[in-house]
């Protein structure tokens, strides 16, 4: 009764399949959204970029008293700024996010730039994104460039070499990609697309064992004349086939929005080749069945499909949050992390986003840990289904 009846497993990944196909509402849902969600981040990073470049291109500063330092109006002119009066409530608004940083001028800079040394105050608030946090960084560059002219022309008025400002001169050199840079920004895109392999298939996960645990449906199914082994890789395999089918959902909305929908902003930072793609497949595809096992062995503790949702959650959350702590840790790349679930997955694809170079390890490592993971989440499945406890136990 232990051996392996691929027809029965065949039977019964039909059966499962075509059970919750029936639910159209949640199938159409999840499908939909599945599509949906690659558009919509593209045409929201899309704008992200825009308002920014559009901040940029004004390249307008809020002044206050700007009448008290002429030296300063006459340095933003010359750099093509335009100096704009904040409102009067400026301190309040900046504290809400709801205004640009602003330069304060005091009555007696004029007085003090000329004996020897002025402050201004620059007023803003880090802590809010809403605002204009790129209006900081642009007022420290001119009153950075505005200090080294007057410091420029103070020294030449004592007859002093001006290149004792400068003992060292940096060169700049860039080594970073348009590709790799765009990886920077569009982080969301690999991040995103391993939760939607997460959550794809968690419900389905969950239905096929605490769901039929709480409906009592699982004692005649387990009475049945077949082997246990090919009773789970067939509900296995059905949830393998939804989270394989909304990771290539989810692919072919972001190759659609790319390909079709006129997003230069975009397209100016990333374009993704077939050859990207298809490495995306081969990380996502292996990825999206060997959470829903496991999603499945956590279920089968719940003795409710709500409390089967609230154990798989804890794995959700654990699982998710794994590369944004890599991430504000500033791990940097090494091969310990392939072998660990989601951070092997999220810097492979980061790499394929970039446009670096791959090696085999970096897919058959991944690859092997999922396969293993199915492997030992399947096995325990089995053991358990062997319980009373689990069969029966809906209380």
């Amino acid at each position: 009764m232990n051996v392996l009846n691929f027809k029965t497993i065949f039977t019964v990944l039909k059966k499962e399949l075509r059970d919750h196909l029936r639910d159209r509402r949640t199938a159409l849902m999840i499908f939909v959204s599945s599509i949906a969600v690659g558009p919509l981040v593209l045409i929201g990073m899309s704008y992200f970029i825009s308002s920014i470049e559009e901040k940029a291109e004004k390249k307008e500063v809020f002044v206050l008293n700007i009448m008290h330092a002429p030296q300063l109006a006459n340095f933003f002119a010359r750099q093509d700024f335009t100096i704009k009066e904040p409102k009067p409530d400026f301190r309040a608004l900046i504290g809400q996010g709801k205004h640009d940083a602003v330069l304060v001028v005091p009555d007696d800079f004029s007085e003090k730039f000329v004996t020897g040394r002025a402050d201004v105050e620059l007023v803003y608030d880090d802590t809010r994104q809403d605002a204009s946090a790129q209006s900081i960084g642009i007022i420290r560059r001119l009153m950075t460039g505005f200090n080294r002219e007057v410091s420029t022309q103070r020294l030449l008025a004592h007859g002093v070499s001006t290149s004792l400002l400068r003992a060292v001169e940096v060169q700049d050199t860039n080594l970073g990609t348009p590709a790799q840079r765009a990886a920077m920004l569009l982080f969301i895109i690999p991040w995103l697309a391993l939760i939607v392999g997460i959550t794809g298939c968690m419900a389905v996960a969950i239905d096929m064992t605490a769901g039929e645990r709480e409906r009592g449906s699982l004692e005649p199914l387990l009475m049945n004349p077949i082997a246990r082994p090919s009773l789970i890789l067939g509900k296995w395999l059905a949830v393998a086939c939804y989270g394989m089918g909304i990771v290539l959902l989810l692919l072919a909305g972001f190759a659609a929005t790319l390909t079709f929908f006129p997003l230069p902003k975009i397209a100016s930072v990333v374009s993704l080749s077939p050859a990207q793609y298809f490495g995306f497949a081969v990380m996502l595809l292996p990825f999206a069945p060997a959470i829903g096992a496991l999603q499945m062995l956590i279920a089968t503790f719940g003795r409710s499909f709500k409390e089967a949702q609230t154990y798989v959650s804890y794995l959700y959350t654990v699982v998710s949050f794994i590369p944004v702590i890599a991430m504000f840790t500033q791990l940097k790349d090494a091969t310990w992390q392939l072998f660990v679930p989601m951070l092997g997955q999220m810097m492979v694809l980061t790499r394929i986003l970039r446009g670096e170079h791959l090696e085999a390890m970096h897919f058959l490592i991944p690859l092997s840990v999922c396969v293993a993971m199915t492997a030992v989440a399947i096995a325990a499945l089995t053991h358990l289904m062997a319980k009373e406890k689990i069969i029966f136990g809906r209380s």
